[in-house]
């Protein structure tokens, strides 16, 4: 497969009246695609010195398209189906706001332009596209994304599936969110089809008609998405071959519920920061996985890793360092490209801050971050070695340690049966105490996710904050 820049978004595809992308009940074909891009991309080339386009669109279809006709004219795509606040705004500075309505190429409109515009040198012409980092490790970040960086995944071998013709992808991730890539232009590259899925809290019920119907290869979840679904509604998920988790940690318990479901999907977990485009490591789950975390696996053929010093943990831990054609080229701060990703040697690497082991057939093993240590009544806590332990406990399903300016509480989550049993709680308290008396522990059968699927910590603390006040 050829995954030349200029083949992938100006190829003779474009014009195919194939399926290319489904949404909300409506096929789109290759030429429609285009003819809605073609539309943007009369809007962005009507303006001047444009380097930054934002592209607003309720539908995905409408983010894509946006994507593709900002490439088309030279520009840096950064898509919002409404998940961007100011604060990522002001990381990357548009020069011209386009919002799309829908599928319309008469939706299409000039929002608004920067009244002053920064040069278009201040980004390298390299960067065509922008993560934005989950912020779970502080405020969210902008990292810039090579055309480069999308060829090496484009070509990953590591992380193609056995299929007819083109893949077919069932997307989930949001514009704004690194799976995106996975999702839509992975496949597309390959002459692939999209299949947007209808959200978990939507209507999940319709995943089995879809799949059926357009014959979806593979499906990518975030963890905690997976794992209910796994739970209450195994067969919305049975059709789908190839299922990926990433953005979350993969729990053991999951894989064993599947197949007591009777799930013969493949199971695949995904690691990889934003930083890195989309993914960096993969590990493939069999029956031989029964108890401790899951591993986090190998490095795919386009990532390079280092496993360095960790500082003072104890021997077997290292800090997971990363590089290869996969790793993008920075942050991107009020509009320009900061400082280079760069181990201080000259050569492209990015310390992940996470701590990972080997395990015994050569795969990591996440088993923490460096920057975990919390304190907690001025005691120092390891928040991720308390998660570590009180998962491993076979009657939980996940936990996550979340402090506010108050409390600290360990949110653990178990069976709905389980809530009130009084002797699965004190196994978990005696867990927990190990580290600290002062660290609530609250039960849960299931923990709120984000739009991008990622656990919702906020929305945790303010669940227990209410039912603690009501029982007052």
């Amino acid at each position: 497969m050829n995954y030349n820049w200029s083949d992938v978004i100006h190829g003779d595809r474009w014009n195919s009246l194939e399926t290319l992308w489904i949404e909300s009940g409506t096929e789109y074909s290759w030429k429609q695609v285009d003819e809605l891009a073609q539309s943007i991309e009369e809007v962005i080339d009507g303006q001047d010195e444009i380097r930054v386009v934002l592209v607003r669109s309720p539908s995905k279809l409408g983010c894509f398209a946006g994507q593709l006709a900002s490439w088309r004219a030279g520009c840096v795509a950064v898509a919002d189906d409404g998940d961007l606040g100011q604060g990522e705004l002001e990381h990357v500075r548009p020069d011209l706001i386009v919002s799309v309505d829908g599928d319309r190429p008469n939706g299409v409109e000039r929002e608004t332009h920067a009244a002053e515009r920064s040069p278009r040198s201040r980004l390298p012409d390299e960067i065509v596209a922008v993560n934005f980092t989950s912020g779970s490790t502080g405020s969210r970040k902008a990292v810039g994304v090579t055309r480069g960086n999308l060829q090496a995944l484009f070509r990953c071998r590591d992380l193609e599936v056995p299929t007819s013709g083109g893949p077919v992808s069932g997307s989930f991730a949001t514009p704004t969110y690194d799976g995106w890539w996975f999702d839509t232009w992975k496949a597309v590259a390959a002459e692939g089809a999209v299949v947007c899925m209808p959200n978990v809290n939507e209507d999940v019920f319709d995943w089995p008609e879809l799949s059926k119907k357009y014959g979806i290869d593979r499906m990518l979840l975030p963890a905690a998405v997976l794992a209910t679904v796994v739970e209450s509604l195994p067969g919305c998920i049975s059709d789908i071959p190839w299922l990926y988790s990433g953005g979350e940690r993969f729990r053991v318990s999951t894989y064993q519920q599947a197949r007591r479901a009777r799930l013969t999907n493949q199971f695949i977990n995904l690691y990889g920061p934003a930083e890195a485009t989309f993914a960096t490591h993969k590990y493939e789950l069999s029956d031989d996985i029964t108890t401790g975390p899951v591993p986090i696996g190998r490095p795919l053929e386009e990532c390079k890793q280092i496993l360095a010093d960790p500082g003072d943990r104890a021997d077997g831990y290292h800090e997971l360092v990363i590089g290869g054609p996969l790793l993008c080229l920075g942050y991107i701060e009020r509009g320009s490209l900061g400082t280079r990703f760069s181990a201080g040697d000259g050569e492209a690497s990015f310390r992940t801050g996470d701590v990972v082991q080997v395990d015994n057939d050569g795969s990591l093993v996440f088993a923490g971050r460096l920057d975990s240590q919390i304190k907690v009544n001025g005691m120092r806590v390891d928040s991720a070695a308390l998660e570590r332990d009180v998962a491993a406990l076979p009657e939980v399903s996940d936990c996550r340690v979340v402090q506010n300016e108050k409390h600290t509480f360990a949110f653990v989550r178990v069976d709905q049966d389980q809530l009130a049993d009084s002797s699965v709680r004190s196994r978990i308290e005696s867990v927990v105490k190990q580290f600290s008396n002062a660290v609530k522990v609250e039960l849960m059968d299931r923990f709120p996710v984000k739009p991008g699927g990622k656990i919702d910590t906020t929305a945790l603390v303010s669940a227990s904050l209410v039912k603690n006040k009501e029982q007052e």
